[in-house]
């Protein structure tokens, strides 16, 4: 491998831990719906099946997701770590990360929960963008998640 090849291998880890960076930073706003979905492709898949919640498909499912969440909640906040690629190519990666998120609901409730990202990546001609992302519990899930975020 080429220097050249090993910076351009950096780089690129960089840009995909940077939009995950993103779109937890959009999603704690609680209201940048367009910071959010700019880290999407428009046909990206956001499965949510892992945390007892759904799947969405396309911008405008994923829109209508996080503008009843952003209804909902009063304050969020997402502490990302763990973060490791699984494959990277020229224009296709895989990658993890733990995640810590909380919130609360204007009407007093509270979540906290430890969950797992996957992420699909695709290069686009706007840069990296998130293709597919699912996430798994990584301790018990609260009842607050499917309470607070189960409706649709």
């Amino acid at each position: 491998m080429t220097a050249e090849d090993r910076l351009k291998r950096i780089e690129d880890r960089e840009a995909l831990q940077d939009l995950l960076t993103a779109y937890c930073t959009a999603v704690d706003s609680l209201s940048d719906i367009e910071g959010l979905l700019n880290c999407f492709t428009e046909d990206a898949v956001f499965d949510l099946a892992g945390i007892n919640l759904p799947r969405f498909e396309g911008h405008a499912q994923i829109r209508k997701f996080f503008t009843q969440v952003f209804t909902d909640m009063s304050h969020h906040a997402h502490y990302i770590t763990n973060f490791a690629v699984d494959r990277l190519e020229a224009d296709d990666a895989a990658c993890r990360a733990y995640v810590i998120g909380m919130g609360a609901t204007h009407d007093g409730r509270s979540v906290l929960v430890y969950v797992r990202y996957h992420l699909g990546f695709v290069r686009t001609p706007g840069g990296w963008k998130i293709k597919s992302f699912s996430e798994a519990a990584l301790m018990p899930l609260p009842d607050e998640v499917t309470g607070i975020h189960g409706r649709q």
